[in-house]
C-alpha cells in the first residue's frame, strides 16, 4: 500500500492534477515574466516588389495547389499590409479554410525571410495525372489497355489444329510388320 502511494507521488499522469504531494497555491507563485516578440524586434513588413507588386498578385503566385486555392481569397485582404500582418487566428475568423490558411501563412513568412513565391503551379500537372485513374491519384502512369491487345483481335490467327486422325495413321511398313509377326505367332 505504501509503495503504491509513493509511486503515485513520484509519477506524472492523467490521474494526478499536480506534480507534488500538495496542490500549489497559484497566488503564492511568482508571476511568470514574458516578453512578446514585437517588444524585442519591431514587426518589419517587406514591401512589394516588381515580382509581386500587390497582394492580389502575391496570392495568385501562391496558388500552386488544388487543395489550397489562395487566389480565391483576394477580396479577404484590404491591402499589402493587411495580408502581411494577418495572423493564423485572424485568417480563421475571416473564414479561410485550413490548408489555404497554411499556404498563405507559409508564403508570407517565406517572403518576409526573402523567398518570393516562385514555386511551380502543380494544378494542371495533377489534372494530367488524374486521367490515368490510379486509386490515390499519384503521379504513376498506368495507361488503360487498348481495346484490341491480343493477337487474335488484330487478325493474327492461331495456327490451325493439326488433324490427329491423319497423323496417327500407322505407316505401311508397320502394318506389314504386324501382319508378319502375327502370322509367325500362329
Amino acid at each position: 500500500m505504501r509503495a503504491t502511494l509513493l509511486r503515485l507521488d513520484q509519477t506524472y499522469g492523467p490521474h494526478k492534477a499536480y506534480k507534488y504531494s500538495y496542490m500549489p497555491d497559484p497566488r503564492k507563485l511568482a508571476p511568470i515574466e514574458t516578453t512578446q516578440r514585437t517588444e524585442v524586434l519591431p514587426l518589419s513588413i517587406r514591401p512589394p516588389n516588381s515580382f509581386v507588386p500587390n497582394h492580389e498578385v502575391f496570392l495568385e503566385k501562391t496558388d500552386i495547389h488544388r487543395l489550397a486555392p489562395t487566389s480565391d481569397f483576394k477580396g479577404t485582404f484590404k491591402d499589402w499590409n493587411d495580408l502581411m500582418t494577418c495572423n493564423k487566428r485572424e485568417l480563421r475568423t475571416r473564414g479561410i479554410p485550413l490548408m489555404t490558411r497554411r499556404a498563405i501563412r507559409t508564403a508570407v513568412l517565406a517572403f518576409q525571410n526573402g523567398n518570393p513565391p516562385e514555386r511551380f503551379d502543380t494544378k494542371e500537372e495533377w489534372l494530367y495525372y488524374k486521367q490515368f485513374k490510379t486509386r490515390d491519384y499519384s503521379y504513376r502512369v498506368i495507361p488503360e489497355l487498348p481495346e484490341k491487345y491480343r493477337p487474335h483481335q488484330n487478325g493474327i490467327d492461331q495456327a490451325p489444329v493439326p488433324d490427329y486422325n491423319e497423323i496417327n495413321q500407322m505407316p505401311e511398313w508397320a502394318i506389314k510388320e504386324e501382319k508378319t509377326t502375327s502370322r509367325e505367332e500362329c
